[in-house]
């Protein structure tokens, strides 16, 4: 009771007692803002993405043109992050998972891409008769093009007919058909909204279905969280003391003691 009352005889260091403890009141004040904006933050991105990808499960496949005619592919990206975990998540990774040989959390993948194409064609080729004998024949198929972009197709044949029996037998026929398609795709913002384009020259071509999912990681691209605690140790620095005469001045000061840090003060 003496010390108390000594304590509280002393208006200096009453004032410098309060002081102290109206500072670290403001101080965890200060970290459960810092604390409340980061979760606000991390609600935002996640609202954002949840709607993007409603957003993407609704958009259909949009056609338009480019400057040489060619019909140009493009539907909404998803969005996944893969720091939650979920049967969604799982349902649209695994087919790429497994396809293309991928770790089971896609470390290192930055985005998934997928067409189906469906391609309707038909040709018209040269051919030339070679006799063999008075009852059989060879003929030969050839057709070569090339449409550029490095797309291209070419056919050879050949089939062995006969004359017998007052009728023609094809006796064996052989084909070789090659194809080469480039596609050439990007990924595009297009007013805050990433949207994959896909195109081809290769004529007859349809593009079915398309899909790309942009893959990010918020709590690892997150500034690392900073935490706020007490700590006990050697201060050095300047500021409010309190001297032997009980008279609070303005200065450098050295000593051992308790501190609490907020988060936005630790670095």
């Amino acid at each position: 009771m003496e010390v108390i009352k000594k304590i509280m005889n002393n208006k200096n260091l009453v004032i410098f007692i309060l002081g102290a403890i109206l500072m670290l009141l403001f101080l965890k004040q200060c970290n459960k803002i810092s604390s409340l904006k980061q979760d606000i933050n991390y609600a935002k991105e996640e609202a954002n993405i949840n709607l993007n990808n409603l957003k993407a499960s609704r958009d259909t496949i949009t056609i338009i043109k480019n400057d040489y005619g060619d019909k140009v592919a493009e539907i909404r990206s998803f969005t996944i992050d893969l720091s939650k975990k979920d049967e969604d998540i799982m349902r649209l990774t695994n087919k790429y998972k497994r396809a293309l040989n991928l770790s089971n959390d896609l470390k290192n993948v930055n985005t998934l891409i997928s067409a189906q194409l469906k391609l309707k064609d038909s040709l018209l080729a040269n051919t030339t008769v070679t006799q063999i004998d008075s009852n059989s024949a060879e003929i030969s198929f050839s057709n070569s093009d090339d449409y550029g972009g490095g797309n291209s197709r070419s056919l050879l044949g050949t089939s062995l007919i006969k004359y017998e029996y007052n009728k023609f037998e094809v006796l064996s026929s052989e084909f070789k058909l090659t194809q080469t398609l480039s596609l050439i795709t990007a990924i595009e913002n297009i007013d805050g909204v990433d949207k994959l384009k896909i195109t081809t020259s290769y004529p007859g071509m349809e593009i079915k279905g398309i899909e790309n999912i942009n893959l990010i990681n918020s709590r690892l691209n997150s500034k690392p969280e900073k935490k706020s605690g007490w700590s006990i140790g050697l201060g050095v620095g300047y500021g409010i003391n309190l001297n032997n005469n009980q008279v609070i001045s303005f200065g450098p000061s050295i000593g051992v003691g308790c501190f609490y840090s907020p988060k936005w003060l630790r670095f």
